[in-house]
């Protein structure tokens, strides 16, 4: 089974492009204390965005753990094909060894 670098590649600007807005995000002053006001719209407002941001990590955690869990098949399958070669690589200097001494 190979890695599907086609599909790595295709998702690396939308993954890019969501860690670029939460670290812009994050980055953003954030109020002052003082300066709190007891708006309900306000706060519910924030509430949302809050939410959002949250289903939208959610989200890019859950991305994450899919392309782990793809990767982790891939290896898994890779070290059984590196067990069966290297058995192969020993009967075939196995035979080898039997055919140099045979031919002699």
């Amino acid at each position: 089974m190979a890695l599907p670098w086609l599909q790595i590649v295709q998702l690396v600007p939308s993954i890019l492009d969501v860690s670029r807005e939460l670290l812009r995000k994050s980055r953003r002053p954030q109020e002052a204390p003082g300066a709190l006001t007891h708006d309900t719209s306000a706060l519910e407002t924030r509430v949302t965005q809050l939410e959002e941001n949250e289903r939208r990590q959610a989200e890019l955690i859950n991305q994450m753990a899919e392309q782990l869990a793809a990767l982790t098949r891939l290896v898994t399958v890779l070290h059984q094909q590196v067990k069966w070669l290297a058995g192969g690589l020993a009967i075939a200097l196995i035979l080898t060894v039997v055919a140099l001494l045979a031919a002699r």
